[in-house]
């Protein structure tokens, strides 16, 4: 068998020396009657460029991380396709045509070509595709500007089609974002190639609902923050304001780690070829923070959602304990400056404030109380003004729940009078030991007592049962002054918690505690309710946005009733400018400011001219 396969070998080398022989006299006798380099020219470097794609594209395709890859490219390409070049078209023709500049150009053009068709993966897989970016930027500078060009149209697209679709989260839009400012700074210090690249990534981020949410979470959150957090925490962080100064504007003394400005060639643009100025901040790899705010054009929309993060961490948090919101907001106050961060400060001395009274209330009432009767209020007691606009549903707690309440309020009163609170009556965290019924592995009824955290809701109307073993619904709904609807809901937690039954009476629901022989029979008839286990933000998103339309609306009247009939876009400046130090900051686009004229104008407040011009409405009289 193995002399077979030996024969068989030499069999195969023979006939690839006959092959290669007879090539070698075919291309002899294109090249003595002239026909290479003339009739058979182009189909030649044609074959030859297809060759050298497919034969690199096998050599670096996929590895981003071996550096060396374009040296192995030129190596390849000195030790294999020079040589056979220089048989083929012979000595003569090889220096006179300078196949040796054009070989070598072929070669980094083909490695451009081929990264060109990754370069989503280079930014996805970035910091491992280092040495594939920087490689990749050795290449264009050998083939010249115009690959730049192309390579920023192949990128663009790329990011069009593999990342600007709804299907992609808002969080990994932003990740890619962040990596592709990462890469593009790295092969163009001029930013110019970065600005046209992710145009369509910022436009596309700014319609996004949740982006500043995203934003804002991957700043401030410690343990998965990732790119964002470690920006924030860099030691030469500037002030927003101050991120996109020139390098000659700055007034700094110089330091140990120094760098002289880059030089002209590294300040050209790659693509316009123009000369522009390369920033402090672009040296330091590029200020990511300020390119994310400036896809909005404003801080104010970040620090206002900062703040409603900031109060439903607060407010959740059960201990007291602001430290690392302390932390994060130093950060904070050094990027964005301390002034527009004040509420916040305010909101977290509240908190702290808080833990001091509740201490003093606490340790008073446990004086005055017997070993049977404990206090059990705490509370977070916010200065309002400060605070985004919070939940305000209003309802009526059970008689045993208001006696603490009350307990805790005077006690409060003679602590810190003239001051009152002002209950927000559903928010907060009640825990609670309530007996549940469940069948054991026997298939025996078993009762147990469970600890169970709800909101106050939850816990008057639970608290209800005590006074009496059967509620109907519209019965409790008057009882604890909420709507059918919201006690239907809320008491759905209950029953999926096995602690109420409900049975319909006709039309009417029952709701019972649940007993051992409810348990126990199989005669359950099943009565839809929405599971309530979802949890609730403190903040309410919704008013917040109405009570600050309520508060633009105001102003657009004011204007209108004194200047007669505005545009959009001086409306929009004049908003800019005087609700920017209230209480209500005015940070909509003037597409977010047209979508609410229109809707005044539906409402019949407002009319639109035309020419695009807005005034107040004249209702005729009757």
């Amino acid at each position: 068998m193995d002399v077979d396969d030996e024969e068989e070998d030499d069999q195969n080398c023979e006939a690839d020396e006959l092959l290669l022989s007879e090539e070698g006299q075919l291309y002899q006798s294109l090249s003595t009657l002239g026909w290479l380099s003339n009739q058979f020219q182009t189909p030649f470097r044609e074959a030859l460029h297809s060759v050298m794609m497919e034969a690199i594209k096998s050599l670096i395709a996929g590895d981003f991380e071996t550096e060396g890859m374009l040296d192995q490219t030129l190596e390849w390409k000195s030790q294999v396709l020079v040589p056979w070049v220089y048989s083929v078209v012979g000595a003569e023709v090889y220096e006179c045509e300078q196949w040796a500049a054009q070989l070598e150009y072929a070669a980094s053009e083909c490695f451009v070509h081929v990264r060109m068709n990754e370069l989503f993966d280079l930014v996805t897989e970035y910091p491992e595709s280092l040495p594939a970016v920087r490689e990749l930027q050795l290449a264009l500078d050998r083939t010249g500007r115009i690959f730049y060009e192309k390579l920023a149209f192949e990128w663009r697209q790329a990011l069009v089609q593999r990342l600007i679709h709804p299907g992609a989260q808002t969080s990994q839009i932003i990740d890619v974002y962040i990596n592709t400012i990462k890469v593009l700074r790295e092969m163009d210090p001029s930013g110019e190639l970065l600005q046209v690249v992710t145009q369509p990534v910022r436009d596309y981020l700014r319609g996004r609902e949740d982006c500043v949410r995203c934003i804002i979470t991957s700043l401030t959150d410690e343990e998965g923050g990732g790119d964002l957090y470690e920006e924030l925490k860099r030691q030469d962080a500037k002030p927003l304001e101050e991120a996109q100064l020139d390098e000659e504007d700055e007034e700094e003394p110089p330091t140990f780690d120094w760098q002289p400005p880059p030089s002209i060639l590294q300040r050209r643009g790659v693509i316009t070829g123009q000369v522009g100025k390369v920033s402090s901040s672009s040296r330091r790899a590029g200020d990511i923070l300020s390119m994310l705010v400036g896809i909005y054009g404003s801080k104010e929309l970040f620090v206002n959602e900062y703040r409603i993060m900031l109060a439903d961490k607060l407010l959740s948090n059960l201990e007291y304990n602001t430290d690392a919101e302390v932390h994060k907001l130093e950060l904070l106050k050094l990027r964005f400056g301390e002034s527009s961060l004040r509420s916040c400060e305010v909101m977290v001395k509240d908190i702290d404030d808080s833990k001091r009274i509740h201490t003093n209330i606490r340790s008073t009432l446990e004086l005055n109380s017997s070993r049977d009767d404990p206090p059990v209020v705490d509370a977070a007691i916010v200065s309002h003004i400060f605070w985004p606009h919070l939940q305000r549903d209003s309802m009526r707690h059970h008689k045993k729940i208001q006696s603490k309440l009350d307990q805790f309020c005077k006690e409060y009163e003679k602590l810190k009078n003239p001051r009152r609170l002002v209950w927000m009556q559903q928010l907060g965290t009640v825990e609670m030991e309530v007996e549940a019924y469940e069948t054991d592995a026997d298939g025996n009824v078993v009762s147990y007592v469970k600890d169970v955290t709800c909101t106050p809701a939850h816990a008057t109307l639970l608290a209800n049962f005590e006074d009496k073993s059967q509620w109907a619904l519209d019965d409790l709904s008057d009882e604890v002054a909420m709507s059918e609807e919201m006690v239907r809901k809320r008491m759905g937690f209950w029953v999926n918690q096995r602690v109420v039954q409900v049975n319909r009476s006709g039309e009417d629901l029952i709701y019972s505690l649940v007993s051992a022989s409810y348990v126990n029979s199989n005669d359950h008839s099943f009565i839809d309710h929405n599971d309530d286990d979802e949890q609730e933000l403190a903040v309410s998103l919704g008013a917040h946005e109405e009570e600050e339309m309520k508060v633009y609306e105001s102003y657009i009247v004011g204007m209108l009733s004194n200047l007669g009939q505005l545009p959009l876009q001086r409306i929009h400046t004049m908003l800019k400018t005087f609700v920017s130090g209230s209480e209500h900051n005015y940070d909509k686009t003037p597409n977010q400011l047209a979508v609410f004229l229109q809707q005044l104008c539906k409402e019949d407040k407002l009319e639109v001219a035309p020419d695009g011009m807005y005034k107040l409405l004249k209702k005729s009289a009757n």
